[in-house]
């Protein structure tokens, strides 16, 4: 046993009125960014109770303050509305001082229930599962959809600017620091043609054609956890990037993510495209938690969201490649030139079938 950790989880222990002591931990390494574990405490000798321990990474999120000020904030705001049953919200636990954060040794912690019986799923085809994430996103959005945008703070300016994600782009573009363009020129061609439908949704806000909503912005089904016996959505997990939005970027990277027939990364580009079953089953989820407050513009836009959020991550694992990939860890020497690639010929499929991606929403509307 890690004589430090188990040291350090003691002291964020002592921040809370937590009942019992420390018996044991589990790391739970599933996570690519902040460090999680799996606390077990001893109540008495016939009654134990088990915590998720978090650590923030604070080189990813600058400043975990606001990141937990927004989180707090649609906890205060969803935990009346959230029936019995109900897929909930994942809520951390407030400190002694009445945080939901705890400072230990310069890092910041905070502690939340472990969810007992519940599963996350990195890859699926089971229908069901499709259909729980769907509605899981869709509630998440129904719930927050009356919320006061001046109560949240943009913790990733221009996070989903797709017009300035493009900018960046061509100015990398333009430098070439380490020469790698020519050999790229088909991928750039495909962002030349395609930038103006790129900044579209963009260009929509900033004509009010669109509300701001309380958007995820990282909605991948593994980020759903699900009863192990039903999958049924027991909660929506991973708040960081919670923030002012537009509804269509959360069903657009669900879609990019739940909907690809391969993974993120696949080389074998004949294996990538929409899988329009899985997108129909997490269309059906979503529109079902979220009828009643969506507009009609933006209903139509939803579709469109899918193809502008996998443009918009093609171009960013592009631009890393050209620039010596110093953002996205990889695994393997042209690792973003692959995932760019993958991501291309996903939006490539995607406006393919574009025509039957807003009949399905349609259906379901």
């Amino acid at each position: 046993m890690d004589i430090s950790i188990i040291q350090t989880l003691k002291e964020v222990s002592d921040h809370y009125d937590l009942p019992g002591t420390i018996k044991a931990f589990t790391q739970c390494v599933n996570g690519h960014i902040n460090d999680t574990y799996r606390v077990l405490l001893r109540i008495d000798n016939n009654t134990e109770k088990e915590y998720i321990f978090q650590r923030i990474n604070d080189y990813v999120f600058k400043e975990p303050v606001k990141v937990m000020h927004n989180i707090k904030e649609i906890s205060l705001h969803t935990r009346p509305k959230i029936k019995a049953n109900d897929c909930d919200i994942i809520s951390f636990l407030d400190n002694k001082r009445g945080r939901n954060y705890t400072v230990v040794n310069g890092e910041y912690w905070r502690v939340c229930y472990y969810v007992k019986n519940s599963v996350t799923f990195d890859y699926v085809e089971d229908s069901r599962v499709l259909y729980s994430a769907g509605y899981a996103f869709g509630r998440f959005q129904q719930l927050l959809s009356d919320m006061p945008m001046d109560k949240l703070y943009e913790t990733i300016p221009d996070f989903h600017n797709t017009r300035k994600r493009m900018d960046s782009l061509f100015e990398m573009v333009t430098l070439d620091p380490l020469g790698r363009v020519q050999e790229v020129r088909e991928e750039i061609a495909f962002f030349d043609k395609h930038r103006e439908l790129a900044s579209s949704l963009v260009e929509l806000l900033e004509k009010g054609e669109f509300p701001l909503r309380v958007t995820h912005n990282d909605t991948k089904y593994n980020n759903i956890l699900m009863d192990r016996d039903t999958l049924t959505p027991l909660c929506v997990i991973d708040l960081d990037t919670v923030m002012p939005g537009l509804t269509a970027y959360d069903f657009g990277d669900a879609i990019r993510f739940a909907g690809n027939t391969a993974v993120e990364d696949e080389t074998d580009l004949s294996k990538v495209g929409l899988n329009l079953e899985h997108y129909e089953e997490f269309t059906r989820g979503f529109m079902t938690a979220c009828k009643g407050f969506l507009t009609p513009k933006e209903v139509e836009t939803l579709a469109l969201g899918a193809v502008v959020i996998t443009i918009e991550c093609a171009s960013r694992f592009l631009l890393d490649f050209l620039n010596g990939d110093k953002y996205f860890r990889i695994h393997r020497p042209g690792h973003n030139l692959d995932r760019a690639r993958c991501q291309i010929r996903l939006a490539q499929d995607m406006l393919k079938h574009y025509d039957n991606m807003c009949k399905i929403i349609q259906k379901f509307s």
